[in-house]
């Protein structure tokens, strides 16, 4: 949380303008996040809020206009973090994951063994003692098959 100071206090110095005040806003900054580190997590997009909502209020309380210049999505998490994006993703997995389900055995078998786990078609061959030309009918159906039904849930 320290490692962020110099970088806090060269923001509110840029929004206030005054070296000394924003000092004391970056120190007041700090010891709001330290009597919130109990009940949430401190990082460094959560401190640059506290920092301007001090600045605003600052401003507030002296009737001063200041512009306030914060460019909120480059300190937030990604968006594939976002709890939101989690749980798309996490619907869309479990449908696959159901599709993939209603998969003849063998399709499942090499889908699997290639996507999920990894394996060449060579090694999946091995795998299931067939050829790699079946290897490659099984994944293709498996794909034409997720396809399909993908395009029909979208519609």
């Amino acid at each position: 949380m320290l490692e962020h100071y110099k970088e806090i206090l060269n923001y509110v110095s840029k929004l206030i303008g005054d070296k000394e005040r924003a000092k004391d806003v970056t120190q007041e900054t700090y010891l709001r996040a330290i009597s919130l580190e109990e009940n949430k997590e401190i990082n460094r997009s959560f401190l640059y809020k506290i920092a301007k909502n001090i600045v605003i209020d600052y401003a507030r309380k002296n009737k001063q206009k200041i512009q306030i210049e914060f460019q909120e999505e480059s300190f937030v998490s990604p968006k594939y973090e976002q709890p939101d994006e989690v749980t798309i993703s996490d619907n869309q997995y479990k449908n696959l994951l159901k599709i993939v389900d209603t998969l003849p055995k063998r399709s499942k078998e090499a889908f699997l063994l290639h996507s999920i786990d990894g394996y060449t078609r060579k090694e999946i061959a091995e795998i299931m003692e067939i050829t790699q030309n079946a290897v490659e009918k099984h994944i293709n159906r498996a794909i034409k098959k997720l396809q399909e039904h993908l395009i029909i849930d979208q519609e």
